[in-house]
């Protein structure tokens, strides 16, 4: 992957999974879904000229940090900006007493993480540093997804260290030059979309998910048609005696701990669903190349795993299957998840994430500065109050006892049904690593755990909106279409490069995604001279439904009508 010779400052194309953040943000704006928050306490005498020296070091090394987003005729861009647009933010509480000191840190650092970002300024890295006494200091950083993934973390940690460490000896800050920056990767990425290679990885995918129905455990509340993002979590924790069982049992038959707890996961979901076929999604890091190692950047992509568990098979077996399934993903990984799902075309509305609701994921411990001359280094834990998926499970292996958390959607479930899953996930393991020959369906379902005999219906949705109809009185007949509907027409056929049919053509049916949706949306506020947002076009698909939404936002610009709400109606997947 060469780096290029463009200019630092020149625009260049999003990568996949990054345009697919960019298209979330417009589709539900001033959100805090995607920042992604790290926090350390420094005890000691900390130089805080030295601290913001290498911070501001490490950002001037990542282009990524300090960039914004445009929009353009070729889509989404990304503007490098000088390493001055980040300044970092000191609070001093050293004038509090102790524990109101700490309950206002805890406040502050709960509302920069609830602050969202504007992805059209730079930087995508916000620190502030908290000041609760002359040798005790919390430093908070808050990122954006869209320029960093959990791989980026350490290594900004690790540099954070070395410029510290040299700043405070009053050595300049050298470190090695970066072989590229995160535009380069993101320029690669869309050089080899149409790779031989890559379309027999697409082929493969479009096989093993056909027909693909996600698995969806039972609910306490019914979906709500929009996904609101509000979470919690509970903890987890399986004992060392335990965590040790489960390795050995994986060493036995060959596979890493990840699998035997993903295999047991399976299995649970498998009970509690009533469905053999089961699906979770898991990141991976995404840096097949030995380049983008040492960069801060979003790199990590979703793998879907699907395992068949009919036949009622032992545990062993489940093992087998499991293994065969995530060996096969890891050789066909070079597929964004976002050109997946544009090639699957999953419909679904916007109440639930696309090919798979619940993430599985073993992650490292959290990464820490290191090496800080006269300090002590500690994590600082930050709640998480948001959910991404029906529910995330995240464990960490620290080598003894395995421990993490059960994030989950709180419009959907209840903390006492989330605890029941932990506690049935631990009681299984237990189970199934004791007598790993015998068929999971020796298993007993512990009290109190949220199960289905069958395969549940599918997710409650409101009703779509009636499509227009030409025979309805009012409305225009054939070759009598209004202003806005030609509007509508001229424009996605500029952008689709296909005629539609007439005023009830969908444009998702024509070939439209994402991407297409958010050209298109901005083409017509520019022409109307009106801000609309893209999820308008989710709920109206057709040239007809879109012109008669566009038309009530009209009215309510002119301060003529109320807007016309959007329909209880089944959206697309964005």
């Amino acid at each position: 992957m060469p780096g290029s010779d463009r200019s630092a400052y020149a625009p260049t194309l999003l990568s996949f999974a990054q345009q697919r953040l960019w298209f979330l943000d417009r589709l539900r704006p001033g959100r805090p879904d995607h920042n992604v928050p790290t926090a350390v306490r420094l005890r000691g005498r900390l130089d805080q000229e030295a601290l913001v020296r290498a911070l501001t070091e490490v950002v001037r090394r990542h282009e990524v940090l300090r960039g914004r987003i445009v929009d353009s005729e070729h889509g989404p861009c990304h503007v490098t900006e000088p390493v001055e647009s980040f300044v970092p933010t000191v609070t001093d509480l050293t004038h509090t007493p102790a524990e109101q000191a700490w309950q206002r840190a805890r406040e502050l650092v709960a509302a920069d993480l609830a602050t969202p970002f504007d992805l059209g300024t730079a930087p995508k890295l916000r620190a502030r540093l908290i000041r609760i006494a002359s040798d005790d200091h919390l430093l908070v950083l808050v990122i954006h997804h869209i320029a960093c993934d959990g791989w980026s973390l350490p290594v900004l940690w690790q540099e954070f260290s070395a410029g510290y460490g040299a700043a405070v000896d009053g050595r300049p800050i050298a470190l090695p030059d970066l072989p590229v920056q995160y535009a380069d990767f993101a320029d690669w990425q869309r050089s080899h979309r149409t790779g031989t290679a890559l379309q027999g990885q697409l082929a493969y995918w479009r096989e093993h998910l056909a027909d693909l129905s996600p698995s969806v455990l039972p609910t306490d509340r019914t979906r709500p048609a929009v996904w609101s993002g509000r979470g919690d979590q509970v903890e987890i924790e399986i004992p060392a005696e335990l965590a040790d069982r489960i390795r050995a049992l994986g060493r036995a038959h060959e596979v890493t701990p990840f699998m035997t707890l993903l295999a047991a996961f399976q299995v649970l979901l498998a009970r509690c669903t009533g469905q053999a076929d089961v699906t979770v999604g898991t990141p991976i890091s995404g840096r097949t190349r030995i380049e983008v190692e040492p960069l801060v950047g979003f790199f990590v992509n979703t793998l879907v795993l699907r395992t068949d568990l009919s036949g009622d098979p032992g545990f062993t077996d489940v093992l087998a299957r499991v293994r065969r399934c995530a060996v096969e993903a890891y050789a066909h990984q070079d597929v964004p998840f976002e050109q997946l799902v544009q090639e699957l075309r999953p419909e679904r509305d916007l109440g639930q994430h696309p090919l798979f609701t619940v993430m599985f994921q073993l992650e490292d411990p959290p990464a820490l500065p290191s090496g800080l001359p006269g300090l002590e280094v500690s994590d600082h834990q930050i709640p998480n109050d948001v959910a991404k998926f029906d529910i995330e499970i995240s464990l960490t292996d620290p080598g003894d006892r395995l421990t993490g958390v059960i994030r989950y959607a709180a419009d959907l479930f209840d903390r006492d049904t989330v605890r029941q899953l932990s506690e049935g996930f631990r009681a299984l393991l237990d189970h199934l690593v004791a007598a790993p020959e015998r068929p999971v369906s020796a298993w007993e379902t512990p009290p109190g755990l949220r199960v289905s005999p069958a395969a549940p219906a599918a997710p409650a949705v409101r009703p779509a909106a009636p499509r227009p109809d030409a025979d309805r009185a009012g409305a225009p007949a054939a070759g009598t279409e209004t202003e806005t509907e030609l509007l509508v027409l001229e424009t996605w056929a500029e952008v689709l490069g296909v005629t539609p049919d007439g005023v009830h053509s969908d444009f998702f049916e024509l070939g439209g995604h994402s991407l297409l949706a958010s050209k298109v949306m901005s083409r017509l506020g520019r022409a109307l001279d009106l801000e609309l947002p893209v999820v308008l076009l989710f709920y109206h698909p057709t040239v007809a439904e879109l012109a008669g939404g566009i038309d009530a936002a009209l009215l309510a610009d002119l301060g003529a009508a109320e807007a016309e709400p959007l329909p209880a109606g089944k959206a697309r997947h964005p």
